[in-house]
Formats: structure tokens, sequence, C-alpha cells
């Protein structure tokens, strides 16, 4: 019963968000017409593939959708506990788990609608995806690194922190290419699937951003170039490790798809730092959601545009988001 009186609140809240998003109607026929052709798009790619690989890439959608649905639900948690007007609620154990599961089951019968929509016989993998990528937002988001691995004793420290650490990005180069060693046997086109998707998993517990710390970088006079570097060094290694060692095992084509998945990760990383610097956390992840299925919906069906909407995105949002340096009130 509490836990229906948080998931209401977050409905309420919800539909309000999308109201006055799209208040008009010009803008809920385009977003309508967006959501149709990007299924029609998404469907004609996994049709159009081999089951195997479009199996990795459903999975690997399913890890990041549960991933960012995770931490999601735990940053709503966080609000209702501290922020929110049902905080009694939000702080009793049994009612956060039953919060948990009911927002999670939305989440799985969602994805498992998509799923049955683009092609039925993904489901045996991408619901599993979708639980493997809660289980990582869990870890990365709030497990405190033992003393030995940290090297430190400060309090705070969580594998997110960790992750930013040039040495994090060596430790998952590492992994990445341990895993590859059996793949060398595969054809050409597993072989691509089986990189990308390992890339772009191991990229992603890179690239989480901590929004508090980019607004509080931000209004403390910290340049979007400064914040970046903050959050990217572990990225940054990874790429640097990653590209060479696929290209001295598996050839150039291979480190060229490892390439291309941890540039489209760097991507994702300075559209939510830009984005941060400019909104709250929960309109800056919406905000990037939609960009980010923008630029995939151009790079599947033009791609000499991509380049050109990427720099573009970046580039307004740099520019609305300078002005916020040194706004500290």
């Amino acid at each position: 019963m509490k836990a229906q009186r948080l998931i209401r609140q977050d409905r309420l809240i919800l539909s309000n968000i999308i109201r006055a998003t799209f208040a008009g109607w010009h803008d809920r026929v385009t977003a309508a017409f967006m959501l149709v052709a990007a299924f029609a798009v998404v469907h004609a790619w996994f049709v159009d593939h081999p089951w195997m690989i479009a199996a990795w890439t459903a999975l690997a959608a399913g890890v990041v959708i549960g991933s960012g649905a995770g931490r999601l639900v735990r940053t709503r948690l966080t609000f209702h506990a501290f922020d929110g007007l049902l905080a009694t609620d939000a702080l009793h154990p049994q009612t956060r788990r039953r919060y948990m599961a009911a927002w999670h089951g939305v989440g799985m019968t969602l994805l498992a609608v998509t799923t049955l929509i683009v092609r039925p016989s993904l489901l045996v993998v991408s619901v599993p995806g979708y639980v493997a990528g809660v289980m990582i937002a869990g870890l990365t988001g709030g497990v405190r690194m033992p003393k030995w691995i940290a090297g430190t004793a400060r309090p705070g420290w969580t594998l997110r922190a960790w992750s930013h650490r040039p040495i994090a990005g060596v430790a998952a180069a590492t992994i990445q290419l341990l895993l590859l060693l059996p793949a060398r046997t595969l054809g050409t086109n597993a072989l691509m699937a089986v990189v990308g998707t390992a890339t772009v998993l191991l990229a992603l517990t890179l690239t989480s951003v901590d929004d508090a710390v980019v607004r509080f970088m931000t209004v403390a006079g910290h340049g979007a170039r400064c914040i970046f570097v903050h959050h990217g060094e572990g990225i940054a290694t990874f790429l640097a490790v990653s590209v060479p060692g696929c290209w001295i095992m598996l050839g150039p084509v291979v480190a060229g798809i490892a390439a291309a998945a941890c540039v489209a990760m760097l991507l994702l990383l300075t559209l939510r730092v830009l984005a941060y610097r400019l909104y709250t956390k929960r309109f800056a992840d919406f905000l990037v959601s939609i960009l980010a299925g923008l630029l995939m919906l151009v790079a599947y069906s033009m791609p000499v545009a991509l380049p050109i909407l990427a720099i573009a995105m970046l580039w307004q949002l740099q520019r609305r988001g300078q002005v916020k340096t040194w706004l500290l009130a």
C-alpha cells in the first residue's frame, strides 16, 4: 500500500512532465511520428540481420536499458527518502523493495512488448539483459570500494567514482581482451557483433556521471572541458588500451569496431555532462535519451549526416552551458 502511494506520486509527476513537454498538438504529432519511425527502423534492422547478431544487439540493448532503469529507480527512491512528501514510506525497507520491483516490472514489460514488435524470438535475450543491467546499476551505484582497491580510507568512494580513474580503464580493457580470446574462431559478422557488444557493455561501466558533481564544478567556475576530463579519464584509457589490443589480436576491422563503440560512449558521456550543466538530472536524462535516439536513427538512415548532427548538438549545449559557469545564484 505504501509502495502504491510512491508509485502514484511518480506517475502524477511523469504525467505532468509529459503534458508540459508536449503541450502543443504539433509536439505530440512529432513525437508520435518519431516513435513510429524509430520502431520501423529498428524492426527493419533486426529482421535484415542474422539471429546471432540480432541477439547480441538485443542483449546489449537490454543491459543498457536495465542499467539506466536501475539508476533511475534508485535516484527516485533517494529523492523520496530525503526530499519527497512520502519520506516515511520511502525509508521502509519492504516498501522500497516493492517499489523497485513494481517499476522494474513495468520496465521489463515495456521491453518485452517492444521486443515482440521488433523480433519476438529475441525475447529470450532482451529480458535477461535487462536483469543484468539492473544488477550492474546496483553494483556501480551503491557498492563501496574496498580499501585495498581504492587505496584510500576516504568515505564516499564507490565503484562509480573509481570508474573515472585511468586504472579502471586499463582493467576494463584487460577484461575485454581476455573475453575476446575465444572469439577468434567466430565468423566475421559474429565476431564484429561480439566485439561491439563487449566494448559497449564495458565502456558503459566507465561513463557514469554524477550530476551533483557536474553542477558543483560548473558553478565553481570549471568549464565543460575540465568536467569532461574529470569524468572521462577511465573511458579514455580504455580506448587507448582496447583499440591497439584488438588490432594486434583480431585485426584492423575489429579494432575499428571497438574504436567506434568507444567513440559512441564518449559522445554519450559528453552529452550527459553538457546536459547536467543546464538541467536537473531527470530532465537531462530525458533530453539525452531523445538526442541519443535521434543520433542512432540518423546513423542508420543517413550516416553521412551523423557527424554534422552530433557537432551541432554538442555546440548548442556547450553554448547554452557557458552562461552557467560561476552562476552561484
